[in-house]
């Protein structure tokens, strides 16, 4: 059984870009995915020159992964989500210029608020808000780009009104979709991507206890590697530890997987 997927990783974030290439490379990775909210990567201080001869010095293919931090498309403000698409705009420029071969982003986020009760989030406040900023910004703004280069990440809760505008987007855009396994161990509600994984481009790989987001090892959480269908995936598997040594002993603990996995197929046959 051959696995036609390119095995990456994110930098260590210690890392500059020339060690975070040169650790790729040396690690037996195919790609790096450079992560915009690190200081040291985001397109205003990262020079796109230096990333291409980067990218050429060790022949490792370009992923990007927009700042989350800087953009909210789903904020209550018009301004802030203004903002969002101008950020995006020329994070697009970017990795247009350093040659990358896609970009991640987040949808954003809606508040909770603490109270004297405790922390209260009701999703039904942001639930029309939602649908109608993505149904009708959103759409615009991939039917205005190359949305072939974009892949949206699961990430937040997902609420109905929310999961059909993402699936007006994926009907009527070419955008493509990055599976968070992580995510998806600690969120009920993401198996919206798992629904279009034809559309998944990129899939990001950590593990977790299944209560909170924590980028554990692979191994050292309760993740399922199975939700995953290995056999058919042909896109970018991107470990997402930021951990030079996470990131190896995640990748050890993947390859032994898959090593089990042809055994089993060999023994099927």
């Amino acid at each position: 059984m051959n696995f036609g997927f390119k095995l990456g990783t994110q930098p260590d974030i210690h890392h500059s870009p020339s060690q975070a290439f040169k650790f790729a490379k040396e690690s037996g990775f195919e790609h790096v995915e450079i992560l915009m909210d690190h200081p040291r990567y985001h397109h205003e201080t990262l020079s796109h020159a230096e990333i291409l001869e980067l990218k050429g010095c060790y022949d490792l293919d370009v992923l990007i992964h927009a700042s989350a931090t800087a953009t909210n498309f789903i904020s209550i403000s018009s301004e802030m989500r203004k903002a969002s698409y101008e950020e995006l705009r020329k994070t697009i420029s970017f990795a247009n210029r350093c040659e990358a071969e896609l970009i991640t982003f987040h949808l954003g986020w809606n508040p909770g608020f603490i109270t004297a009760r405790g922390f209260v989030f009701k999703p039904e406040w942001y639930s029309e808000h939602n649908y109608k900023v993505i149904k009708a910004e959103m759409m615009r703004f991939l039917k205005d780009v190359d949305a072939g280069f974009l892949s949206l990440e699961n990430t937040i809760e997902l609420d109905e009104r929310t999961k059909e505008a993402i699936n007006a987007l994926i009907s009527e855009t070419d955008l493509r979709l990055t599976f968070d396994a992580g995510h998806w161990n600690v969120k009920s509600s993401h198996d919206i991507f798992l629904k279009h994984f034809e559309r998944v481009t990129n899939i990001h790989l950590h593990d977790n206890k299944g209560d909170y987001d924590t980028h554990l090892p692979l191994g050292k959480g309760n993740l399922d590697l199975s939700v995953i269908p290995f056999k058919k995936y042909k896109g970018y598997l991107t470990l997402e530890l930021r951990d030079e040594k996470a990131i190896l002993d995640s990748k050890k603990y993947l390859e032994d997987y898959l090593e089990k996995l042809k055994v089993k197929e060999v023994k099927r046959k």
